[in-house]
Order: C-alpha cells, then structure tokens, then sequence
C-alpha cells in the first residue's frame, strides 16, 4: 500500500503545478506531556510522516509533523492512542506554501543580497564574483574549488578562506556545511555570511589563524527542486536505487558509514528518510568523506548549519549517549548560545532531536578524529511559522555568525 501511493504522489510531482502534492496535507503540533508519551512516539512513525521536528518532553519542544491526507485518520488514531492532543497548526501545507511563495526568481536582477533566498546558479556567480575580487589581495586567499558534480551535472563546491603568509604554516581547520537537507534555506545566506563576515577587517585574525571551508549548499540538485518543484523536498535526485526513476533521491545525512540504516532512517527509495543503496552512495556524502580525509585531524571545528529545531546540539546522534568531549562540547554551546542572545536548546544530538538518528555528517565527522562538531538548528523564534521569511534572514545570519566566532575562538585560543 505505503509503495503505490508512493509511486502516485511521485508520478504526480513530475506533471502537477508546484507544490500541488502538498494539497490536503496537514502539519501537527505535537506536545508531550508526560515521559510515558514520549516512550510511544515510535507509534507515530511512518515512511509518510514527515517530522520537521520531533518533540521532546526532556526539553519542552513541541514536534512538528507533516502528514498526508491518506494517513490523516490513521496518524489522529495514533495519537489518540498515546494521549497526545490533536493539534493542526497548518489544515492545507499547498495553501499555506502558496501564500508563502518566493518564486518571482530575484535571480533575474543583478545584485546578491541577504535579504533575500537565492537560487543556486546566482549562488555560485557570487561565489566566483568573491573569488575574483580576492585574486590578486596580498593577504587573503580565497579559492572556489569544483569538488565533483552532482547527478543532474551542477557542479558541487565549496571556498577555501584563509590569510596569506609569507611563510608556510599548518593551520586549524573550521568546516562550514550548510543545506544538507535542501529544503532548510535559512541555512544558505547564513553560511554565505559566515564568508562576508572572515574577510571584514575587523575579523582578521579569523583568517591569519585558521583556515576555513564552507560549503553553502551540499545538496545543489534537491536544493534546486525544492525552488522549482516540491518546497519541502529532503533528498537530493539521485536514481541509483531500483526504484530511483519513480522515487528518486537519498537522504543525504542519512547516507554516512556511521550506524548507517540503524535509526530514523529508512531502506525504502521512497522514504523522505531514504538512507541509500550503501553509506557514501553518493557524490555529496562522499565530498565531505574527501575533506575529511584530506584535511585529517587539523579539522578541529566541523558545524552543520540545519533548520528543524532551535537548538545546538553534539555527538552523538546515533545513540543516547554523549562522546568522550562531552564536557568541552557542552561548555563551548554555553558559550555560542550566550553569543547567540537566544533561549536555544543544548544538549547531546539524540536527546535534542528527540531521536536516535543514524548516518549524519556530524558524527561521521566526529568519528573520523574532528574535535568540535556541532548541529547548529535555526528557527524563528515565536512563531508556528514552518517556512522562515525572507525578512528574518539578516538577523538569524548575524546570530549564526556570532555562535560560529565563538567556537572559531575558541579553537584559535
């Protein structure tokens, strides 16, 4: 059943009007108020039920699910079941995302801002145009650098950010990554900032001390679907499953050799959790198993930019328990939050998310010697909004900032 109404909804998306497979689905509100709710959440899972949050009765976090008209009976029964009030904060995710819609396309006038959600081929001009303006600086080195191509042929890259010397020096690492699930676009402008804001004079010391590597959209291909076709897509386009021609695409952090499959993540294509056909299936997962190889242990910082949550979070993902630097992790989130000036929660990933998750990029990156990594979880603050608008960009980017130069900070003292 689950499989042909996967294939319909996916035939459909390719010939409906944007964002029309939304039609009909709903987003709850989920509040847990005692421990016993929380041990049944498993209940309420299902390859169709869409959590852009998961609740937490540890922390207080009302979850967000995003359920479609098939299972509406279905997911109210469960919750039901387990006590769990019915709350629908959204009746009609097609309406809501149409009075939402951006896609007057800024692309087509000349200026790059932060103010504004950007498609991809305006995004990699302004990182060329930055590339450019820093080729012939004496003292800083800025260097676009093509790391492979995705399935639909964009290409994937990242820039290297870091101060001249007139001798050579091996210097920290600090990895950027940002729209790993490309339906979280807060998390673009945000690490484009992250840019603008090393190589202001003020910041100097950022890049005569480190060396930075920012990745602004690790998923270009479902990055550009969620613009064009289905806003809430969390995969990226790939076809290399048997199913792949009718439910294309793969989670990409669930695609990491870390407890791959294990937890809150699926082995069916059609999943918006899909995990893969293996770990490293694809070009996007495999580009941050490549940095990590290259750059080794002086990787020292590597945060995850994500938008599902309001909070900062540390390995592990993958279990209900904390790393060996859980101490050092806990304190420098103290201290990001405090920079942050926001009521963000802290804790270990599974505890924050609500869940156990397998194969993330922060884990792997944690499990392959990198000393700090961090999920840094965005969202606006006091609000049911599900889409963040344009006009809270500058001021969540700026926060961002200010979390990122503490940790940097702290790798540099």
């Amino acid at each position: 059943m689950f499989l042909i109404f996967y294939i319909i909804i996916s035939i459909l998306s390719r010939v409906i009007c944007k964002n029309e497979l939304y039609m009909g689905y709903r987003i709850y509100n989920i509040d847990l108020k005692t421990k016993e709710q929380e041990s049944k959440l498993h209940l309420l899972k299902s390859d169709l039920i869409d959590f852009w949050r998961k609740p937490s009765y540890k922390h207080n976090i009302t979850g967000r699910a995003i359920v479609p008209p098939s299972h509406v009976e279905w997911f109210e029964d469960k919750l039901n079941e387990i006590n769990v009030t019915r709350d629908v904060v959204i009746q009609d995710v097609y309406e809501y995302l149409k009075e939402r819609d951006i896609s007057n396309d800024n692309a087509t006038d000349g200026v790059f801002d932060f103010e504004s959600y950007h498609r991809y081929d305006k995004i990699l001009d302004y990182m060329k145009s930055i590339e450019r303006v820093y080729a012939n600086s004496s003292e800083t080195l800025i260097e676009l650098v093509e790391a492979g191509t995705t399935d639909e042929n964009r290409p994937l890259v990242y820039l290297r950010i870091t101060g001249k010397s007139s001798t050579p020096v091996q210097k920290s690492v600090v990895v950027i990554e940002a729209a790993i699930n490309p339906r979280e676009w807060i998390t673009v402008p945000a690490a484009l900032n992250i840019v603008n804001k090393t190589v202001e004079e003020s910041q100097r010391r950022f890049l005569e001390n480190l060396e930075w590597i920012v990745i602004p959209v690790l998923n270009p291909d479902g990055y550009e679907y969620t613009h064009t076709n289905v806003r809430l897509w969390t995969k990226s386009r790939s076809t290399r499953s048997n199913l792949g021609q009718i439910c294309p695409g793969v989670n990409i952090n669930r695609n990491f050799n870390i407890d791959w499959l294990a937890s809150d993540s699926s082995s069916s294509p059609c999943s918006h959790i899909y995990g893969g056909i293996e770990p490293f299936s694809e070009p996007e997962s495999r580009l941050i198993r490549r940095l990590l190889e290259e750059y080794g242990r002086n990787i020292k910082l590597y945060i995850s930019l994500q938008n599902n949550g309001g909070f900062v979070s540390y390995p592990w993902q993958y279990e209900r328990a904390a790393s060996g630097m859980f101490r050092q992790h806990h304190l420098l989130g103290l201290d990001m939050i405090k920079a942050m000036g926001t009521n963000y929660t802290l804790d270990v990933g599974s505890e924050a998310l609500g869940d156990r998750v397998s194969g993330t990029s922060t884990d792997y990156a944690m499990d392959n010697g990198v000393l700090y990594t961090f999920n840094l979880n965005v969202e606006k603050e006091g609000s049911d909004e599900v889409i963040i608008p344009e006009s809270n960009i500058k001021p969540i980017a700026d926060s961002i900032w200010n979390a990122v130069a503490i940790a940097a900070e702290s790798i540099m003292n």
